[in-house]
């Protein structure tokens, strides 16, 4: 199914009145894996829905620009913006030193814990039991490696998987013993719904999590990132950030 491309128009009228029409606005391209519940999907009718989705929207209005929020995989969305097909990378992913060597992140955006899913009905209640054990998660996310290995020895089998339904869909059918992701979207799609359990509570240490999730730019496009860190704080004090975290995860999403 061709997904459609979603297009946020703020216009910003002159002098407050309509005596010109719309003034002339930047246009940024943002793209979001909408693979990733309840953080961003794809609804029935193609559309893009999510909390990312609706905070990248909320920050948008805030800036008064118009932006175009595409549907980009993860496997190829920082292949994307280095080729200049995005400008925004409106996936939140982890703030880290290696990240910000390679680009230019925004300030944190939200923060999120990291856990260990396994079947309800599985008799692992301990990392400990987990030792020595095949393992999934969502490919390409280093600090979720380093939280698996930590928690489980450098020997750990780790798989990587496109999407994290993929992985679970490997938990189910025995091929993996545990999948590795953050608290939220595991709570929401899967220990929510019954048959999941986590086997611990979430890990928040900064050598995991770092410094929270953040956007992505392309590096040394520090102009774009200030713009949206100073429409972000306005989104956080303005109570929307509270309110979206609320309408998708049942409670205010710490945003530092």
């Amino acid at each position: 199914m061709k997904l459609k491309t979603t297009t946020i128009l703020i216009a910003a009228l002159l002098g407050g009145a309509l005596t010109g029409g719309a003034q002339a606005q930047d246009t940024i391209s943002v793209g979001i894996d909408a693979a990733f519940a309840p953080f961003a999907f794809v609804k029935p009718d193609g559309e893009i829905s999510g909390y990312e989705y609706d905070l990248v929207r909320a920050v948008c209005e805030e800036m008064k620009v118009t932006c175009n929020i595409t549907n980009v995989p993860w496997d190829g969305i920082f292949a994307s913006l280095e080729a200049g097909n995005i400008q925004w990378i409106g996936t939140g992913v982890t703030i880290s030193d290696a990240r910000k060597a390679q680009y230019t992140m925004s300030d944190t955006v939200y923060r999120v814990g990291l856990v260990m899913l396994v079947k309800k009905d599985s008799p692992v209640s301990s990392y400990e039991q987990l030792k020595g054990k095949t393992i999934g998660t969502l490919a390409s996310t280093e600090p979720w490696y380093a939280f698996g290995k930590a928690k489980l020895g450098d020997g750990v089998d780790i798989r990587g998987y496109d999407s994290v339904n993929a992985a679970v869909l490997d938990l189910d059918a025995g091929r993996v013993e545990a999948v590795i992701g953050d608290n939220l979207q595991l709570q929401d799609q899967f220990v929510s719904k019954g048959g999941y359990k986590f086997v611990a509570d979430p890990e928040y240490a900064p050598e995991f999590t770092g410094a929270g999730r953040g956007w992505v730019f392309k590096k040394g496009n520090t102009q774009l990132a200030e713009k949206v860190n100073a429409a972000l704080a306005k989104v956080v004090a303005n109570g929307t950030h509270a309110e979206l975290g609320k309408k998708y995860f049942a409670t205010p999403v710490p945003a530092k």
